[in-house]
């Protein structure tokens, strides 16, 4: 692989999202070429972000945290790399420092790069992630929790 290889886009698979610790995270997985996605892996990769993620706050926290957020593990050629995002403060998105498994270990994430926040391939998860919280949440059509739902209910791929 030469790091400026021409892009080539990669899928996007939607998971189940989670609902634990009071957290409600959305979950992608993108896979590279020539490797394929891995359930119990990326059990793994939610279950090191739910011990890294802050105490869960309320969506009517106006100080902190709503509990909401999302994640992506991307089966990468390098490795396996999971960015982490939630939201803040009502328009802060907030992310924790990449978690990374290589390959030899790929259910064991540890602090990737800290200055990362991720490649092309996730951050198109991450634009759709913002342009849907900005639509969904940053309005005034319907009560917080109604537009909450919508917001959990929508994904990308």
């Amino acid at each position: 692989m030469d790091h400026l290889d021409p892009f080539r886009p990669r899928p996007v698979r939607a998971l189940q999202p989670v609902e634990r610790q009071g957290w409600r995270l959305k979950q992608y997985a993108i896979v590279s070429d020539e490797r394929a996605f891995d359930a119990i892996v990326a059990e793994a990769a939610c279950a090191e972000a739910l011990q890294r993620l802050p105490v869960a706050g309320a969506l009517s926290d106006d100080l902190g945290n709503h509990g909401v957020g999302f994640q992506i593990v991307h089966f990468a050629q390098v490795a396996v790399v999971s960015p982490v995002f939630y939201w803040q403060w009502g328009s802060v998105l907030a992310n924790l420092p990449q978690l990374r498994a290589q390959w030899d270990r790929p259910d064991v994430f540890k602090t990737g790069v800290a200055e990362v926040v991720g490649c092309v391939w996730e951050m198109q998860v991450v634009a759709f992630e913002v342009d849907l919280w900005k639509r969904t949440m940053l309005t005034a059509a319907g009560a917080p929790e109604e537009r909450l739902a919508q917001y959990l209910d929508e994904m990308l791929a």
